[in-house]
């Protein structure tokens, strides 16, 4: 496991009222990537990822969850932060949803353009994807947000593509203006794309009782929880971790949670400047 690095920002009141603003008390792994977003405070970040594999015409990577993923954030009212990858953008079934996710409040930034794998799963320190190439897929993402409408200031927090990087990918990212975040170690969620039969797999029912013997043990205080909005083959729905969004949140709100997304987290970061 990685060594965990507590970065702690101060911010004073907000400006323009008397409300304080939400201090930033960023958990960190060895490459500086935020891994828990202030973990004194009974707050989780729902982060939703998603890819379509052109290859396939997204047969095993595809964005089919968004649409009841929405739903159901709508129903509970609760904000989300979304993270496709740029190819998402270019499908016409998502164009609709995608406008969803601005127009209903959630946060929307990107997983890179082409789902990039930045470095060697089994050895991170050997590099796959140099800065150029990282800025040139990049720079096809921005163009696909842009598109919407979004400028950078809006989604410059962002997931890394395969939430996988090594110190020198991660510094790349950076300097093209990015603020990096992963998913809190410790949970099987994303898990979801094995298959029934192969020796890889975790149903649906042991990623749920993962996420609750975590927060029987550590509690979600500041958890950053990805859940794929993919529909993966040879998977039930009752073996997507995405139709459980409901009961995921009803059972965190019963145990005091509540839930934010990267907008405050920005919001913030603009208060301390």
């Amino acid at each position: 496991m990685t060594a965990s690095v507590l970065v702690l920002l101060a911010l004073a009141a907000c400006k323009q009222s008397d409300k304080p603003v939400m201090n930033l008390n960023f958990e960190t792994d060895d490459c500086g990537v935020v891994r828990r977003i202030n973990p004194d405070e009974k707050t989780v970040y729902l982060v939703f990822t998603a890819h379509y594999s052109q290859n396939d015409s997204g047969r095993f990577e595809n964005f089919d969850g968004i649409v009841p993923v929405l739903d159901t954030l709508k129903e509970k009212g609760v904000k989300g932060s979304f993270f496709p990858t740029g190819v998402c953008f270019l499908q016409e079934k998502y164009k609709e949803p995608l406008r969803r996710i601005i127009d209903e409040g959630h946060y929307l930034s990107a997983h890179s353009m082409n789902h990039l794998m930045l470095c060697d799963e089994a050895d991170p320190t050997r590099t796959l994807v140099g800065a150029d190439s990282i800025a040139a897929d990049f720079a096809q993402m921005e163009e696909q947000l842009n598109a919407l409408g979004l400028t950078k200031e809006q989604y410059y927090w962002m997931i890394p593509p395969y939430e996988n990087y090594n110190a020198e990918t991660a510094e790349s990212m950076r300097k093209l203006g990015y603020h990096l975040l992963n998913p809190t170690s410790g949970f099987l969620t994303g898990m979801d794309w094995t298959s029934p039969g192969a020796s890889n797999y975790v149903s649906g029912k042991e990623i749920m009782d993962n996420i609750w013997e975590f927060e029987k043990k550590n509690t979600m205080n500041g958890v950053i929880l990805l859940i794929h909005a993919m529909n993966y083959p040879d998977r039930t729905d009752e073996d997507r971790v995405y139709t459980h969004l409901g009961e995921i949140i009803d059972t965190l709100r019963a145990k005091g949670y509540d839930f934010k997304t990267l907008f405050d987290v920005i919001a913030a970061e603009k208060s301390a400047q």
